[in-house]
């Protein structure tokens, strides 16, 4: 969601060369709507479910630590969520069956 490959989490287990490729392919990328969504869709979601965005905040925050980009992250894709939530005039958890039950599980 952001457009660095510094601030992505886990661990890269490729080349130099396609390393190199993905930082160029990633800075010079324009995203369009359909990127964000799909972006959206990925933090919204659990293997049990949709959720509540804080609560997979938490989830990626307990597996993978708390870099310095992650408030970073968390406020793009909030920026993201609020930008959706403008397009259908509601909330998109209102969208998305199971965002209760799966987020105070």
């Amino acid at each position: 969601m952001i457009q660095d490959i510094h601030t992505s989490i886990g661990e890269f287990d490729v080349s130099d060369e396609d390393y190199r490729f993905m930082e160029d392919f990633i800075m010079n990328a324009v995203y369009d709507d359909y990127d964000r969504l799909v972006q959206l869709c990925d933090a919204l979601a659990l293997p049990t479910g949709f959720c509540l965005l804080e609560k997979r905040f938490v989830d990626v925050a307990i597996r993978y630590g708390t870099p310095p980009s992650m408030a970073e992250r968390w406020k793009k894709i909030l920026e993201i969520k609020a930008l959706f939530d403008s397009k259908i005039n509601g909330s998109i958890y209102q969208l998305l069956p199971g965002v209760v039950e799966n987020s105070f599980r």
